[in-house]
């Protein structure tokens, strides 16, 4: 394949661990381009900064900073300024602990990676699933033939397509499956200080439902999970159902 230029971004942060390992493998397909929060933004989703100006920082060559920026707002930084026109494939990642089920709703890695598809940039997140002993490197080399795949058989298009991918260590193979319901026990922690109240979201992971074939599914048996993402939300069978509400509307 020729060589492609890449944009790498994350949510952990320039001190990510999964950081260096992703983009010393993705450098052996293409020319490399970084643009990270300044520190870790995780659980941040696909938030955006409005009616804020923010500084952006070169860390070193063609790896930069942005100040106060969330994840989402890389990737738009990036795409809509200094990189325009120039990014054939966005990576985020390499995330520490999977990203399954409906963590990609809340994930910041997972969008990166969606947004770079909304601007019309095939794109990929990527997970290491094992929280205790991730191994970014292998992840990382495991990252770059998927896209290799990928970019070969993508084109630019809009919408592009967005891969989210989890890898366990030693992985038997790949499995495209869809995404799974995950189980956390969760609640609200309070604390009081001379300052006052404070409240925090607190909770653990307790399962993953056992859908068959699902993403929770593949990596639980030590498979390479992909789940190409739909970027249009529309809930396209009930756009007949629910017909009836536009029956009789009146106006007050």
């Amino acid at each position: 394949m020729k060589k492609i230029n890449i944009l790498i971004s994350n949510d952990d942060g320039i001190s990510g661990a999964g950081l260096k390992p992703l983009v010393n493998e993705m450098s052996k397909i293409g020319k490399v381009y970084v643009i990270v929060p300044e520190q870790e933004m995780s659980g941040t989703s696909q938030s955006i900064t409005l009616n804020e100006y923010k500084q952006i920082k070169k860390y070193k060559n063609n790896v930069y900073t942005l100040i106060g920026g969330t994840p989402t707002d890389c990737v738009k930084y990036g795409l809509y300024s200094f990189l325009k026109n120039k990014i054939d494939l966005v990576v985020s990642g390499i995330n520490t602990c999977s990203n399954l089920g409906q963590d990609v709703v809340y994930s910041g890695t997972v969008a990166c990676a969606r947004e770079g598809a909304y601007l019309g940039i095939p794109s990929m997140a990527v997970s290491a699933t094992d929280c205790k002993e991730p191994c970014y490197e292998d992840a990382a080399k495991i990252a770059v033939q998927i896209a290799k795949k990928f970019i070969d058989k993508t084109s630019k298009n809009r919408p592009a397509l967005c891969l989210n991918i989890n890898i366990p260590k030693k992985p038997k193979g790949i499995k495209i499956v869809p995404l799974g319901i995950r189980c956390y026990d969760e609640n609200i922690v309070k604390k009081k200080t001379s300052e006052g109240t404070f409240y925090k979201l607190a909770g653990r992971f307790i399962s993953g439902k056992k859908n068959k074939k699902s993403d929770i599914d593949a990596v639980e048996q030590s498979y390479v999970s992909i789940t190409p993402l739909q970027l249009n939300q529309t809930h396209f069978d009930d756009i007949t159902k629910y017909k009836f509400m536009e029956e009789n509307f009146e106006s007050e």
